[in-house]
C-alpha cells in the first residue's frame, strides 16, 4: 500500500502531505467483516486502497438492502459525514472483499478540509457522485418492479460470466432467495442468461 498512489494526495500542499504522512494509520479487513453499525459514530475516515465494502440497511429478520457498495480509491458517504459531524451512522457496512487501506483521524480531517480547498472540492465532488448514485438506488425501488430491479443489475455487471450466489442477490436488491430464483428461472427460459451453479452466464 502507498498513499501517494491516491489521486487526493496530488491536490495537497508539501504541509498537508506531511500532516498526512504523520498521522494515516494502515488497517485490513477480512471479508464479511464489519467496517462500522449503524448507530455508530465513526472517529476516523477511511481511506479505502484495495477491496469492496457494501453498506446497507437492515430489515425484519435477516433481510438487508444494499444502499450502496465502496471501492478502492472512493470514499464512503457514511462513514465521511460521521467523522465530520461526529453523526450516528445510519447503516451497516460489511466487507465484501478482503479490504486495505488507512484511516485518518477527524482532527487531521477537518484541518485538511479548512487549509486545503482542492482537497476539499475533490472530496466532495466525489461524495456528490455517490449521492447521485443513492439517489439512482432510492428511484429504483420507487419506480422499479422487482423484476426489473434484477435484470438492470445483471445486466449492469462487468462480466458477462457473474459469480454470485442468488441468496447475494437477495441481499443486495432486499427481498428473499426463493423470489430471486424463480424470477432468475424465468429469465433464462426468456433466453437472457443461462445458469450454472453459483454462476449467471449472460448471454
Amino acid at each position: 500500500m502507498n498513499i501517494e498512489n491516491f489521486y487526493f494526495y496530488s491536490l495537497l500542499s508539501d504541509n498537508a502531505k506531511k500532516l498526512v504522512q504523520e498521522n494515516i494509520k494502515p488497517f485490513q479487513l477480512q471479508k464479511q467483516g464489519i467496517l462500522y453499525y449503524a448507530g455508530d459514530v465513526c472517529e476516523d475516515f477511511v481511506l479505502l486502497d484495495k477491496g469492496a465494502i457494501r453498506v446497507y440497511v437492515q430489515g425484519e429478520g435477516d433481510e438487508t438492502f444494499t444502499l450502496y457498495t465502496v471501492g478502492g480509491g472512493q470514499p464512503c458517504i457514511i462513514n465521511t459525514f460521521s467523522t465530520i459531524f461526529s453523526s450516528v451512522t445510519i447503516a451497516n457496512a460489511e466487507v465484501e472483499e478482503e479490504i486495505e487501506g488507512w484511516m485518518l483521524n477527524k482532527k487531521i480531517l477537518l484541518e485538511l478540509l479548512g487549509k486545503e480547498p482542492e482537497y476539499s472540492a475533490y472530496l466532495f465532488s466525489m461524495v456528490s457522485d455517490n449521492i447521485a448514485s443513492l439517489v439512482d438506488t432510492i428511484r429504483d425501488i420507487k419506480f422499479l418492479t422487482i423484476s426489473e430491479r434484477l435484470e438492470e443489475w445483471v445486466f449492469s455487471q462487468k462480466s458477462t460470466s457473474i459469480k454470485v450466489t442468488h441468496e447475494k442477490i437477495a441481499m443486495h436488491l432486499g427481498t428473499s432467495r426463493p423470489v430471486i430464483s424463480k424470477l432468475l428461472k424465468d429469465m433464462e427460459n426468456e433466453g437472457k442468461i443461462f445458469l450454472k451453479r453459483g454462476v449467471i452466464e449472460v448471454l
